[in-house]
């Protein structure tokens, strides 16, 4: 069996934050269901390859994104390594359930499918100025994980829709994790840097228009939306522009 993540061999950095996280494994949930299982259509299983494939690549390239952080040793607090650990520990079991959704609806093996993740490019230099300290990274972080929560839950009658109800269950366990994970880096910037809340919006707003210009994403876990509209990227923006006016 798989490890749990990547980085399960490391201990549970001490820290006075403790994000929000509730641990669950998708093999348990999902592991058992086959391709005899799934109710779609084949035309329809067609249709959906590049949106299973994508989704499968945002989650793998978390890992990447953590090995960024580790290579340019950009300065972490204690708190946010206490976040980074749980969020790396979910999105690899997101990644696990993607890889078995993608395996057995496309009839690909998890080997084949880890050589073709691996062979794809990673750049990170485009976005570096983006990520150049904690707020920065929390707020990109954030960005991406709203985005990600909204997008999963218009999913929800599609999943409903393959046939196992554990499906479902699982998109929605999966859909929990990226709202808790939005939820974990702006409380993150609200204790760590209340005092650069009023760069929130300008900050965003350039997030939103890197999307719109419809820059390659490659394989940097952040700003894979090529395939989301103006007013879905501008709804993002907002909840996070207003996210510390309700506090």
């Amino acid at each position: 069996m798989e490890e749990l993540f990547c980085g399960s061999s490391e201990s549970y950095p001490i820290s006075q934050f403790v994000p929000k996280s509730r641990p669950w494994i998708s093999d348990n949930l999902i592991g058992h269901i086959g391709k005899r299982d799934i109710k779609l259509p084949a035309e329809t299983i067609k249709q959906v390859q590049q949106t299973f494939w994508d989704n499968l690549c945002s989650e793998y390239d978390a890992e990447n994104f953590c090995l960024f952080l580790e290579r340019h040793s950009v300065d972490l607090s204690p708190e946010f390594k206490a976040f980074e650990f749980v969020w790396r520990r979910d999105e690899y079991n997101h990644t696990l359930g993607f890889k078995h959704i993608y395996s057995i609806l496309y009839d690909i093996p998890f080997k084949a499918i880890d050589v073709q993740l691996k062979q794809r490019s990673i750049d990170f230099s485009p976005i570096k100025s983006m990520l150049e300290d904690e707020f920065k990274i929390c707020l990109l972080l954030a960005y991406d994980e709203i985005a990600t929560t909204k997008s999963y839950a218009e999913d929800f009658n599609f999943y409903a829709s393959m046939g196992p109800e554990e499906l479902l269950k699982w998109i929605k366990l999966v859909t929990r994790d990226e709202a808790y994970h939005f939820n974990n880096c702006m409380e993150l910037i609200g204790k760590n840097f209340y005092y650069r809340i009023g760069e929130i919006s300008n900050l965003v707003g350039q997030f939103v228009e890197w999307d719109l210009a419809r820059n390659e994403y490659v394989g940097t876990f952040v700003l894979d939306h090529e395939n989301y509209s103006a007013d879905f990227l501008l709804s993002c923006a907002d909840i996070m522009k207003r996210y510390f006016l309700a506090k």
